[in-house]
């Protein structure tokens, strides 16, 4: 899976839906730069390298429809939209 889709989010209603609580699946708060939502195939703990991105451990779960995307934490939501949708080579690196 070198390439995929990566877009950007926040804990706000209209990225996380009404029940937006402000913590990830994992029940964690989420950091910028350091949280991702993964599909569910893919554990807590993994860490995921993104090319021109960095590092990121995931901690959160994107619904099933986006299941073949990964999807950055952002504190904001104008900093996630502007993100915007790209194509980013990705290395994953199970948990240990």
């Amino acid at each position: 899976m070198p390439w995929i889709t990566v877009t950007a989010y926040c804990a706000c209603h209209l990225c996380c839906g009404p029940q937006a609580c402000g913590l990830t699946a994992s029940g964690t708060t989420p950091v910028e730069g350091h949280t991702i939502a993964a599909p569910r195939r893919v554990p807590f703990g993994t860490r995921i390298f993104l090319q021109g991105i960095g590092w990121r451990t995931v901690e959160d779960r994107l619904s099933r429809r986006y299941d073949n995307r990964f999807d950055l934490y952002m504190v904001s939501h104008r900093r996630a939209a502007r993100f915007g949708k790209r194509q980013v080579w990705v290395q994953i690196r199970p948990s240990l």
